[in-house]
C-alpha cells in the first residue's frame, strides 16, 4: 500500500504534464494560423490595391493616349484644341511625359524637338500641360507648328527677368518716356504696326484695358513700326488709348527679340521683364494675376 501511493501520484503528476504541454502546443499552433491568416489577408489586401492603382492608371492612360489621337487626327483638330485649349505663353503648370512636375524652362525646350505635343490635363485639381509623344503618322505641319511655337514661347520666356533695354521714347504728343519717366511704375507695352490686321483688331480689347486700370499707376505704351505721320492718320479712324511711339522697329526686333506681331510687355516699376506675351486676352489675365499680389 506504501508503495501504491506514490506510484498513483507520479502517474498523475506525469498525466498533467502532458495535459499541459499538449495545450501549449495547441495554443501556439493556434496563435501561428491566425498570424499567418493576417499576413495572408494583408497581401492580399496590398495585392487588390495594387491592381487597382494599375487598373487605374490604365484607364487615365487609355483615356490620355484616345484623347491625344484624336488631336493629331488632322491639322485642323490639334489647331483647333490648341487654340481652344493651350497657352504657351501664359503662366502654367507644366509634366513630362509620365506625369512628373517639370520646369516650363525644360518643358518648352522639349516641345521644341517637334516629338511632342502639348496636352491639357488635371493633376490633384490644378490645370497642367503635359508632354505627349506626336504620332509617327502625324500630319507634318503639326510638327512644324509646334515648333514655330514652342521657339517663340521660348524666346520670350527667356526674356523674363531681365531689365528692359534702356529707352528714350517720345510719343506722337510730345510726351516722354523713359527709364526715369516711368520709375515706380508698371509698364504695358504693346509692339505692332499698321498692316497687321491682329493687331488693330486688338484695340478695343486694349482700350478696355486703359479705361479698367486708369486709376493704378500704370503706364500703357505701343510700339510701332510706322512713321508719325501716318500713324497720325491711320489713328483718327481707329482710336487707340495707348501712348504711340513711331519708328521703333529696331528697338522691338533687336533689343525686345521681339519674333511675331501683336506682342505684349509686362514690366515692374524697377524695370525688370514680367511677362512677355502674344496676345490681348493672355495680357490681361497675365496682367490681373500680378496686380493682385
Amino acid at each position: 500500500m506504501k508503495n501504491l501511493i506514490p506510484a498513483l501520484l507520479a502517474t498523475i503528476l506525469s498525466f498533467g504534464a502532458t495535459t499541459f504541454a499538449l495545450n501549449t502546443l495547441n495554443t501556439d499552433a493556434l496563435t501561428k494560423s491566425s498570424s499567418n491568416t493576417k499576413v495572408a489577408k494583408e497581401k492580399t489586401a496590398k495585392s487588390d490595391k495594387k491592381k487597382t492603382t494599375k487598373t487605374s492608371s490604365k484607364k487615365t492612360t487609355s483615356k490620355s493616349t484616345n484623347e491625344a489621337d484624336n488631336i493629331q487626327k488632322s491639322f485642323d483638330s490639334w489647331n483647333a484644341y490648341t487654340k481652344e485649349n493651350v497657352d504657351l505663353m501664359s503662366t502654367f503648370n507644366a509634366l513630362d511625359e509620365k506625369g512628373d512636375d517639370i520646369k516650363k524652362s525644360i518643358f518648352l525646350t522639349l516641345l521644341r524637338t517637334g516629338a511632342y505635343i502639348p496636352v491639357k490635363t488635371t493633376k490633384n485639381d490644378k490645370d497642367y500641360y503635359q508632354l505627349t509623344a506626336l504620332n509617327s503618322d502625324a500630319d507634318a505641319k503639326i510638327k512644324k507648328s509646334i515648333k514655330s511655337k514652342a521657339s517663340i514661347a521660348h524666346s520670350y520666356f527667356k526674356m523674363e527677368g531681365k531689365k528692359l533695354p534702356a529707352y528714350d521714347f517720345v510719343d506722337l504728343k510730345g510726351k516722354f518716356h523713359n527709364k526715369a519717366d516711368t520709375k515706380g511704375k508698371i509698364l504695358v507695352l504693346k509692339c505692332w504696326f499698321i498692316t497687321c490686321k491682329v493687331c488693330v483688331e486688338e484695340f478695343p480689347e486694349l482700350n478696355a484695358l486703359v479705361d479698367k486700370y486708369k486709376d493704378e499707376n500704370i503706364d500703357f505704351v505701343s510700339l510701332a513700326f510706322d512713321e508719325k505721320e501716318k500713324l497720325v492718320e491711320f489713328l483718327k479712324t481707329k482710336p487707340f488709348k495707348f501712348s504711340t511711339i513711331p519708328l521703333q522697329k529696331d528697338y522691338m526686333s533687336k533689343k525686345l527679340k521681339v519674333k511675331q506681331y501683336p506682342s505684349h510687355l509686362i514690366v515692374d516699376a524697377d524695370g525688370k521683364i514680367l511677362k512677355m506675351v502674344n496676345n490681348v486676352k493672355t495680357l490681361t489675365s497675365e496682367l490681373e494675376k500680378i496686380l493682385e499680389k
